[in-house]
This record gives C-alpha cells, structure tokens and sequence, in this order.
C-alpha cells in the first residue's frame, strides 16, 4: 500500500500490519505499523513505526509510570469527582473516568449495542449483567435511561415483570400497566421505583432482548455516568480509539528523521530552532538553560521547498529548564484554557501533537551514549457546554509512547 505522506515527498510502502512494541523499562505495549519510505528516486530511505490506529484501544496504553493528581477544587462546578491521584504502574483506564474522556473521543455517546460489537462481543449472546453498572441503577433510573420502556407493558419486561410479580403475585392486573407507573418516586408504586436492580435480581437471567431497545440507550442516559471508570464499563477499553464517535486524527503529517540525541550539556534553543511547544504557547518555544532534545533532518537531496525539520530541536518534555512556573511540576509551557486552565499551575510538558488533540507527544527521556529516546502522552480533560468550562493543560501523564533512535523516523504531524 502506498500513499503521499505530507510535504516530504515520501510515500509509504507497508511492510507489517501489525507489530506490538513493547518495552521491559516502561511496559509499554503499543501496536505500531512499519512502513518502508520510498523516495522519489524509489530508494528506501528507513522504516517508519507509525501507530497502528485499528489496534490501538483504551487497555494497550498500559500504565502511568509517574505519579499524579488533580485537585477536588472545583469539583461541585464539574458535577462529578474530578479529583483524584494515580500512583506509578497504576492502569490507564482505572484512572481515567467516563467524564474525562467525553470531549476527547465521544465516548458519552456510544451506546451499550455499539460498545458490544465495536468490541467484538455477540449482541445476542449478552446478558444484563455483562454491562455490571447497570445493577446500580434504581428502578426509575433504569427506566429514565429507556424512556421506550415507558409505553411498553410491565408484562413483556421481564427483569421489571419480576418484581411486580414479587410484590404484588402473578395475577396482579399491575402487570398489564405500562412501565411509566413505576417510575414514579412517590405515590402507589414509589417501593419499586426506588429497588436497585442489582440487588434484587440475577441480572444473569436476562438477556437484552428482555429489554426492548436496550441495546440503543447511551452511556449518558445513565444517572452518574461521568464518575465510572472506563474498566467499570466491560469492553470499552477494547474499542480502537478510531472507533470512537470521536475517532483520534489517523492524519501523520510531516515527519522527520532523528539525526541526533543530545544530553543536557548542548546550551540553550532559540524559537527558530524548536519545534516543541504547546496549542497555546505555539510549536517553537524556546529553551533559555542548557537542554536535553533531538536534533531533526528532513529527506537528503529533497530540495529546498521539502526541507521543514532540518537542524529543528524537539525538547525534552520534563527538562526543569523548560520552565520552573509550577511547584509540583518544575517544567513546562502555557496550556489550558478557560476555568480548567488553572490546573497545573496552566502549564505542560513542552511537546507536539502531532495526532490531533486528543493527547499530547512529550520527550520524556534522552540518552545521548545510546542514541536513545523515549516518548510519552498526556492528556488533558475538556468540560464543553453551558456553562464552558474550557480545558485543562496536558498533564495528566506521562504514559509511555513510541520509542525513538538515531536514524529513525518520528512523526511531527502540524503546528495548528
């Protein structure tokens, strides 16, 4: 397969579908794609490890390998828990909770029939219990989730069927009532309104087809959806971020050669040679102390019009000469905005991100006498709406990412 990748006047020749990289340091697990870049002249010019956007899903992100937090402080304005710690080797998707990732990549609107077969699963095989949260839904709640369910008889629900049945006997005319009587939370039927399904029936006994359209209610119809963590919800994190309603950008831009990796003794980088930044502070700040980075090359005998990266800086990402602006993370650029851009003290690990918003590419290891480099994301949450609350800055990492090496390629992706 071959395609024009981005004003490098390279194309693509692919050479695996599907390669897992992993590393003992960090336990990363991320599929990549391996590409043979092919000049205009039909030379290979190096391989190129691109992320594997069909495979790449919530679980194979692995672990923080830092420590972390986000303060409670304004947790009454969210509406749910905001705040909370990770500790390092702690799983990404036991950190991350349904609300965090809602701007990002939709996930509010899928619906419990998606998250089924997008993940795999066999819709009519499952049983109520497949999806845990939803035995901590009351009655009512249940049915406000599924206000289809209103107009329907009692009688051909069966989990609601049951507990009618229990309170009132099998011969009660109760049964032949629509669904709306029961969700009520005061008045004749107020007892079963208020019983948590999970605590009073075997969820297993029911299938979807128990619940007429079930399958199309979404994860926002549910009251207190926003405080679930993603491995709370069974097989979400096993959807590739592609699939997502908000699918990460599968767009790579420019990229460009690694021509070498440099410690900390390499003095400061001017705007014009850096091409790290962030959305806010742009792509070319600066580095005023003596920082760690890697140092760009674009395609030889390119030309001049094809040469964007030559002798370009990207810096490392948690170098506390990058600036000193927050206590508890002694680095970082402007990022953030509105109400959210406080947390972090507003700032981030310089970086790029070079797969659209939904995360942020920082250098977050150099060795100059291995010509090794490791990478890591962050994220950063986004509350949309009335009111806006804006965006927090990309801090909430460091998760580990795609390696780099003398000689290999990295993706740049674009500065807007």
């Amino acid at each position: 397969m071959r395609f024009q990748l981005f004003s490098l006047g390279l194309s693509l020749l692919i050479l695996t579908s599907t390669t897992l990289f992993s590393s003992s340091r960090v336990k990363a697990q991320i599929p990549i794609s391996e590409y043979d870049l092919v000049g205009d002249d039909n030379q290979s010019q190096g391989i190129l490890s691109a992320p594997d956007f069909n495979s790449i899903t919530l679980n194979t992100l692995g672990t923080f390998t830092e420590a972390g937090s986000i303060t409670n402080q304004f947790d009454s304005i969210i509406g749910y828990e905001f705040g909370r710690s990770w500790q390092a080797g702690e799983q990404v998707v036991d950190v991350f909770k349904l609300g965090d990732l809602a701007d990002t990549f939709g996930l509010d609107r899928l619906s419990l029939g998606e998250i089924a077969l997008k993940s795999g699963q066999n819709l009519a095989e499952l049983t109520l219990d497949h999806y845990s949260f939803l035995g901590e839904h009351t009655v009512a709640e249940f049915i406000a989730a599924n206000p289809q369910l209103q107009d329907i008889s009692i009688r051909q629900i069966p989990p609601l069927a049951e507990l009618v049945v229990r309170e009132y006997g099998e011969d009660s005319s109760v049964l032949n009532f629509s669904a709306r009587h029961l969700t009520s939370s005061e008045g004749t039927y107020s007892d079963i309104a208020q019983l948590t399904l999970g605590k009073e029936l075997d969820l297993s006994q029911y299938s979807f087809e128990d619940v007429p359209g079930l399958e199309n209610s979404q994860l926002k119809d549910y009251a207190g959806w926003e405080n679930h963590r993603i491995s709370e919800i069974e097989n979400l994190s096993d959807i590739p971020l592609i699939d997502f309603p908000n699918p990460i950008s599968t767009s790579l831009g420019a990229i460009s050669r690694v021509d070498a990796i440099w410690g900390e003794t390499e003095g400061r980088v001017e705007e014009h040679q850096s091409v790290s930044g962030s959305n806010q502070a742009g792509y070319h700040v600066p580095c005023t102390g003596q920082c760690a980075h890697i140092e760009l090359d674009d395609l030889e005998n390119s030309g001049r019009d094809l040469r964007i990266a030559e002798g370009k800086r990207w810096l490392l990402g948690n170098d506390p000469n990058n600036g000193a602006f927050c206590p508890d993370a002694p680095w970082g650029v402007k990022g953030g905005q509105g109400i959210l851009g406080v947390f972090n003290c507003g700032r981030e690990p310089t970086g790029r991100n070079p797969l659209g918003p939904a995360f942020k590419v920082a250098l977050w290891n150099v060795n100059e006498a291995t010509d090794e480099a490791e990478t890591a994301i962050f994220f950063r949450i986004c509350k949309r709406g009335i009111p806006d609350l804006g965006c927090t800055p990309y801090f909430i990492g460091p998760i580990p990412w795609l390696p780099a090496h003398r000689d290999s390629w990295i993706i740049l992706g674009f500065d807007s």
